[in-house]
């Protein structure tokens, strides 16, 4: 995935970048974690970055609506389709229903080399609604 090179480095490498260079984005500051985290937002793509204290990208969401070029995998996949192309999970859950949280769909997480990705599905079917793309240690 071509995203998948940015974890890791400095979240200005990304920033500079097609098309990222070009869209409006909000940074934010998480500082009531144990460790501190740097998010960059572009509300209107549905991307957003979790970067550690010294801006090294250590999460991607690409949430559903995404340009697909970016996730390089269509959100119209089913989670069969999903599992053909990538094999067995290394974990999976089954949806679920929080009286805080609300619903979310089933999941199933892959490592990928030196990345892991994990896909959210939609809670009303089972196509792709997020794809989020982790650093070995960003795995929660």
């Amino acid at each position: 995935m071509k995203l998948a090179k940015y974890l890791g480095v400095h979240a200005s490498r990304l920033l500079a970048s097609e098309p990222f260079s070009g869209w409006p984005v909000r940074r934010s500051l998480e500082g009531d974690l144990p460790e501190k985290e740097v998010w960059y937002e572009f509300e209107d793509h549905g991307v957003e970055l979790i970067c550690d204290e010294d801006e090294s990208i250590r999460t991607i969401f690409l949430h559903a609506g995404v340009d697909e070029s970016l996730s390089e995998i269509s959100f119209a996949l089913r989670r069969k389709e999903v599992l053909a192309r990538f094999g067995s999970p290394s974990k999976s859950g089954a949806a679920t229903r929080s009286p805080v949280l609300g619903e979310s769909g089933a999941w199933d997480r892959f490592i990928l080399g030196a990345m892991t990705i994990h896909f959210q599905y939609r809670v009303d079917s089972d196509e792709i609604d997020m794809v989020t793309l982790m650093r070995p240690d960003a795995v929660p």
